[in-house]
């Protein structure tokens, strides 16, 4: 049986990742737009396009499902 510290170590860090994950699929333009900026002092706002953004949500969905699913195999694999 491994310390607390360890096993807390291997929950909270797919929890993390679950975590930012999910925020990514529920915010994709927020997380991808960026503002360039031009010689003259202009600002042009860059988006991703929508299936960029479909493919962040999809991703962000699973790899959370995945990180939680590493939650639960660590409470099955380290008692």
């Amino acid at each position: 049986m491994l310390p607390a510290p360890f096993r807390l170590f291997f929950v909270a860090v797919p929890l993390l990742v679950a975590a930012g994950a999910l925020a990514m699929a529920a915010f994709p333009r927020q997380m991808m737009s960026w503002q360039m900026r031009g010689p003259g002092g202009t600002t042009q706002q860059i988006e991703p396009s929508e299936t960029r953004i479909l493919m962040m949500r999809v991703m962000g969905v699973v790899v959370a499902g995945l990180a939680l699913l590493m939650v639960v195999g660590n409470f099955a694999f380290i008692p």
